[in-house]
């Protein structure tokens, strides 16, 4: 009997996958990269109270905050168009003793790019001594080495590469996994 596949967003491909239980969370991780493929989440898991994002796409953005809203995922959405907005609304956020469950960066935008915000995000943490928040950075770029490295610096951090489909349907289905994964882990390490 054939294994069966799942499609890796990090890989770029079909790949078959391992079942292993964490956090109480049945996870599908990719054999070759160890990427979260999808999460069962256990029961009584609410939505996010709050999700940050970062694109300087006006489309992207409205369809993320309407995807995370819709799917019950987020109940609030807060977009932001460049770095410095999002890193301006983070830092009201966290003055404010509001909670920011998960940051969603853009990887490629100009002035200041993914990789520069979540280090930026690190370090206001690191200020109001908060818990880290996970990051989602997403691009059209495969995921190399380079960027593997980046990710493991900023922990907890994923990748997402938004797929060359021009369908929401199927970005809409990638993102709705990993929100799923991400928010578990925030969950895990508030308990």
């Amino acid at each position: 009997m054939e294994k069966e596949h799942k499609f890796c967003m990090c890989c770029g491909e079909d790949v078959t996958y391992n079942q292993v239980v964490r956090d109480g969370n049945l996870e599908l991780t990719c054999v070759y990269c160890g990427f979260v493929l999808d999460v069962q989440m256990e029961a009584g898991h609410s939505a996010a109270s709050c999700i940050l994002t970062v694109d300087d796409s006006r489309m992207t953005r409205e369809f993320l905050e309407k995807m995370l809203i819709k799917s019950g995922l987020a109940e609030t959405v807060i977009p932001t168009e460049s770095g410095v907005d999002f890193l301006a609304a983070f830092s009201k956020r966290l003055a404010e003793k509001l909670p920011v469950d998960l940051a969603i960066l853009d990887l490629e935008m100009p002035v200041m790019d993914g990789i520069t915000v979540a280090r930026a995000l690190r370090s206001i943490e690191e200020k109001y001594q908060t818990t880290q928040t996970p990051i989602l950075l997403f691009s059209v770029k495969k995921c190399d080495d380079g960027l593997k490295q980046q990710l493991g610096l900023f922990a907890p951090a994923s990748y997402m590469n938004k797929g060359s489909s021009s369908d929401p349907a199927h970005l809409k289905k990638r993102i709705d996994k990993l929100v799923k994964y991400l928010l578990s882990k925030r969950h895990a390490a508030k308990t």
